[in-house]
């Protein structure tokens, strides 16, 4: 059995770690930032900075010893809190990540953002992220967070929704009841974004 426990502040420096390793060669944050050297600079900062803001305004669960991480955002809180952005350090992300990289950033959150709405109008979890260490994958501490979160969805009686970019992850989320709600492009790539939802029990 895998022991899910709420993230503390004291886990904060062992997430980010996990997180960037976890993400590293994910396709979109590849898109965001193609370098790997500059991607190795930023990537802690971008993880830090959602951590903050899933401490204050949704959920952290993590395995006991941290080695999996997954931040959600559970009904009513499903939509970015502003002052949220300002508290994080989200919004002060643009100055370490560069001019271009922003700008991709904001194309594609225009995008996943629209889909977002249009596809969830009523209250759900928002999956946000998840991410298990490399060296610790396959042993079930993935799947351990899903179930965690799906019980607290059963338990509202809402489903749940997420983005990923990363097949693999795709063809995971789908063994674990998620169907595909949208699917397309980040704009100007290659880049595949599934929109899923897996609905209420």
């Amino acid at each position: 059995m895998t022991t899910v426990r709420n993230l503390t502040p004291a886990d904060l420096d062992q997430a980010v770690h996990v997180l960037k390793h976890a993400f590293f060669n994910d396709p979109a944050l590849v898109h965001l930032l193609p370098h790997s050297a500059h991607r190795a600079r930023v990537a802690p900062r971008i993880g830090r900075a959602f951590l903050r803001y899933g401490l204050r305004y949704g959920v952290v669960w993590c395995t006991e010893d941290v080695s999996g991480v997954a931040l959600r955002r559970p009904p009513g809180r499903e939509r970015i809190n502003v002052w949220g952005l300002l508290v994080s350090g989200i919004v002060w992300l643009p100055l370490f990540m560069g001019l271009s990289a922003t700008w991709r950033l904001i194309q594609a959150e225009r995008v996943t953002d629209r889909r977002h709405r249009q596809l969830m109008t009523g209250p759900h979890w928002y999956l946000w992220m998840i991410g298990v260490d490399p060296d610790r994958q396959g042993e079930g501490l993935g799947s351990a967070l899903m179930a965690h979160t799906f019980a607290a969805a059963q338990a509202d009686g809402v489903p749940c929704y997420l983005e990923t970019t990363h097949p693999r992850a795709h063809a995971i989320h789908r063994a674990h009841g998620f169907e595909d709600a949208a699917v397309g492009p980040l704009p100007g790539t290659h880049t595949t974004v599934w929109s899923m939802i897996r609905q209420a029990a």
